[in-house]
């Protein structure tokens, strides 16, 4: 490292944040700051502190760069004890609560909050981070318009939509500049809201349960089967009185001749008909998948390009995989979960 930079910790625009260690002042050590400078006549580090917002000058040894979870808590500390910060956060809070009517702000929070919870248990998860994403797509291509112009002037901020489309693009894929003009842009947009709008008003049909075959009788048959039982009975009955008679004219004692006889038609079952109507229910089409290419496997295809386009190219236009690994390696833990989350989703429609 250099003797002006022996840590490697000055950035311009200040961008380091680091962690106070091993001070002989117990109350500093464990703060986070951000590295302004160094100064080269003591040897010492330059830095504000996130949470105090006052400068101090410490030696190399006692800093050491933040983790990604502590370099975010830092930059909250650094937002929230920001004086212009909490100035502009209590003009805002003024002006929505103007607009609200005198309403205080975090109440129309919580009814968005239950509005976007209920929204999201009828349509699901998925539908409801590609509407989020198409909604912060549209909001980023207008709102340069609506800061300059207003809503009020919402025709000059439609007819100026397809040159912030133009725009648009070329900022997120810097090789497209120059070559995609506002009609080429406008297309690429229409045809994304068109995907998504076929997939979050695509009906979820839901399985139709599998129905056992059922055994239907008519009434007629059903008369027919009780009018059989009934003479069935008669005849069992005739027939016993006869055998009887006979035992009795022929001397015998009550059942001798003939009981097997009448046990054997006893236990005859009667005849069945062979016309019953068995339903069976039609069965129901097979389930369509719910895979495929749609909108949100496209968000997430461009997710990835994107990122890997910004990580390994090079300063010179190459790009390069070992640096594309070394900084994906390097991106912070929310990119990653966004990245793998987006890898997910385009495998999904082609595997699942």
């Amino acid at each position: 490292m250099s003797t002006a930079d022996p840590s490697g910790f000055v950035r311009s625009p200040p961008s380091t944040y680091v962690k106070i260690i091993n001070t002989a002042r117990a109350e500093m050590n464990g703060q986070f700051g951000l590295i302004l400078g160094y100064s080269e006549e003591r040897s010492r580090y330059i830095l504000v502190l996130c949470q105090t917002g006052a400068q101090a000058m410490l030696r190399p040894e006692n800093l050491e760069p933040c983790s990604s979870m502590e370099q975010y808590q830092a930059q909250y500390q650094q937002i929230r004890n920001d004086p212009q910060v909490k100035q502009k956060i209590h003009e805002l809070y003024a002006k929505a609560q103007q607009l609200l009517g005198g309403r205080k702000p975090e109440h129309a929070a919580g009814v968005i909050g239950l509005l976007l919870l209920f929204v999201t248990y009828r349509i699901g998860l998925s539908k409801m981070i590609m509407l989020f994403s198409l909604t912060m797509l549209l909001g980023l291509i207008v709102a340069p318009d609506i800061q300059t112009f207003g809503i009020q002037r919402w025709k000059l901020i439609v007819r100026n939509f397809p040159n912030r489309c133009r725009e648009t693009i070329e900022q997120t894929v810097p090789q497209a500049r120059g070559r995609v003009t506002n009609q080429m842009a406008l297309g690429l947009v229409v045809i994304m809201i068109l995907f998504a709008g076929r997939t979050l008003f695509a009906s979820n049909t839901p399985r139709a349960p599998v129905v056992n075959p059922v055994v239907r009788e008519t009434n007629s048959q059903r008369s027919l089967a009780n009018a059989v039982n009934t003479a069935t009975v008669a005849n069992i009955i005739e027939e016993a009185y006869k055998l009887g008679y006979n035992d009795a004219t022929s001397s015998l004692p009550f059942g001798t001749a003939s009981l097997a006889e009448l046990k054997e038609q006893i236990t005859t079952p009667p005849s069945i008909p062979d016309d019953i109507d068995y339903d069976y229910p039609p069965q129901p089409p097979p389930p369509k998948s719910g895979g495929g290419f749609g909108f949100g496997s496209l968000m997430s295809l461009f997710m990835i390009g994107r990122t890997c386009y910004q990580a390994g190219m090079t300063g010179d236009g190459n790009f390069d995989p070992q640096l594309l690994m070394v900084n994906l390696q390097l991106l912070p833990m929310p990119q990653k979960a966004i990245l793998g989350f987006s890898v997910f989703n385009v495998l999904k429609a082609f595997v699942l």
